[in-house]
């Protein structure tokens, strides 16, 4: 009788051991980076979709939104597909077979995430809840890689989280939120330094593979994670020649892959490169490499408006001043992480710097302040210069709260269908 009783004993112990340790598990894994992302990242979307309800519909329509079909009428998530939003729904609907040929300038990858999630819910999920759902993970998945990429730059705690926060509260972090490729962009770019610091080049490749299909801008995280390679290697040019080096040539195997699709689809593997040339209202896009003069351009046109000298319309304001206030702060990021952090800021400050210019050089800033959201060198620039300087760390506080007004106020106008980027 002793033995059984004991063996029960035994038993409901271990059974007890077991329920406690998969609470612990779980109880571990809210309170990680996993964990605290996740909500910060929901809280985020729940503070967007409040501002759009509470505010969306009493703010003058434009031209932005849909005229029929998904987007034109009022729904839960209708505010998310506005502009080029539906551009990305019609690929993800019916890929590049329609005869809309400004469509072929976007890339696959995203919409191909959206078809899927709807394809692996038997048609019970709906576009813009598919989208919805492909971007809340994507955004989180680059909150998580943020916040560990950040560990390696910072020592506090705080100013991890400090990172996150400027990343989600970004003049153009509503992105992120919309039916808009940016947080696939940026998820893909993050995880793929992030391996690249961690000296894990196979998941590295992986990573950036995918991301030559989403935007070709993926150039630039190319460069980051080869940079970061040169760097484990001491920057000697013998450590050049490994193996390793091979994953970023074959990393455009995923803009190989939609160039194929594409010649195979439209006639022409360049579809996506010559798409632009199609419209009119793209005619702004011209490859120019005199950058000197385009930034000149830009800085005239931005210090005429903000001095009154000229109007500042809504298409001032959007399209040339945010965008070269945004790449000023790039330049100077760039510049700060390199003097604070010497070689091991290197690859962060030429990443900026090689930003800079692939941004600048089709002649316009056009949508420019959009895409500075992966140039994650501004969120750690920004915290790094604050954990170094502890009495300034108001003034970063005081960043993140204007970015977030600002953030707010253009994502407002951007649900009533007016133009943000």
């Amino acid at each position: 009788m002793t033995g059984i009783i004991t063996g029960d004993v035994s038993t409901a112990s271990t059974d007890s051991i077991g329920r406690r340790t998969a609470r612990e598990r779980v109880y571990g894994w809210l309170a990680g980076d996993y964990g605290k992302a996740l909500l910060a990242v929901l809280a985020f979307n729940v503070a967007l979709t409040a501002l759009a309800w509470l505010f969306g519909p009493s703010t003058p329509a434009s031209e932005g939104i849909p005229k029929t079909g998904i987007g034109s009428t009022l729904s839960l998530l209708s505010h998310t597909y506005r502009w080029d939003a539906g551009n990305y729904g019609e690929i993800a609907e019916h890929a590049y077979t329609g005869s809309f040929v400004p469509v072929r300038a976007f890339y696959p990858v995203f919409p191909i995430c959206v078809w899927l999630v709807k394809t692996l819910s038997f048609g019970t999920l709906g576009l813009l809840t598919a989208g919805f759902i492909v971007n809340l993970i994507a955004t989180w998945l680059a909150c998580v890689a943020l916040l560990k990429i950040s560990r390696f730059f910072l020592t506090a705690t705080r100013s991890h989280w400090l990172v996150v926060a400027a990343f989600l509260t970004a003049p153009a972090a509503f992105f992120l939120h919309s039916f808009y490729s940016e947080a696939v962009f940026c998820a893909l770019g993050f995880w793929s330094y992030l391996f690249a610091l961690r000296r894990q080049w196979l998941w590295m490749g992986l990573c950036l593979i995918p991301l030559t299909a989403s935007r070709i801008t993926a150039a630039v995280f190319i460069g980051l994670c080869f940079l970061e390679f040169w760097r484990s290697v001491g920057w000697k040019p013998r450590g050049l020649l490994s193996w390793t080096i091979l994953w970023f040539p074959v990393a455009y195997l995923g803009l190989g892959a939609h160039m194929l699709y594409m010649k195979l689809e439209t006639g022409s593997a360049t579809a996506s490169f010559t798409a632009l040339e199609s419209a009119s209202t793209w005619s702004y896009h011209k490859f120019n490499p005199n950058l000197l003069a385009t930034a000149l351009t830009e800085l005239k046109i931005t210090g005429s408006a903000l001095l009154g000298h000229s109007p500042m319309t809504a298409w001032t304001l959007m399209s040339h001043v945010l965008p070269t206030l945004g790449l000023v702060l790039l330049f100077a990021a760039s510049v700060y992480i390199f003097v604070a952090l010497r070689s091991n800021g290197l690859p962060l400050a030429l990443f900026g710097i090689a930003s800079l210019v692939m941004l600048t050089i089709n002649n316009n800033v056009v949508s420019v302040h959009r895409y500075l959201l992966p140039c994650l060198v501004m969120y750690l620039a920004l915290v790094l210069f604050a954990e170094r300087r502890p009495k300034l760390r108001g003034v970063v506080y005081a960043t993140l709260y204007l970015n977030s007004l600002i953030c707010g106020a253009i994502f407002i106008r951007f649900t009533a269908g007016h133009w943000a980027g």
